[in-house]
């Protein structure tokens, strides 16, 4: 439980700093907050998210 509660961490840190910037500086937001955060991700879902963060604007 605790593990996941620190990568929603990460997700919510990258995602509220990096919304709508390139995926390349989205992925190395998510690999400095994973650092902070004590915390392995899975490279597969890093890349899809930083996909999405990056290209689209969720929060409309």
């Amino acid at each position: 439980m605790e593990q996941a509660l620190r990568i929603r961490g990460v997700w919510e840190e990258v995602a509220t700093a990096h919304c709508c910037r390139p995926p390349e500086e989205v992925k190395a937001a998510y690999g400095a907050a994973a650092e902070r955060w004590n915390v392995q991700l899975d490279e597969r879902a890093v890349t899809l998210s930083s996909l999405y963060i990056g290209a689209s604007s969720y929060w409309e």
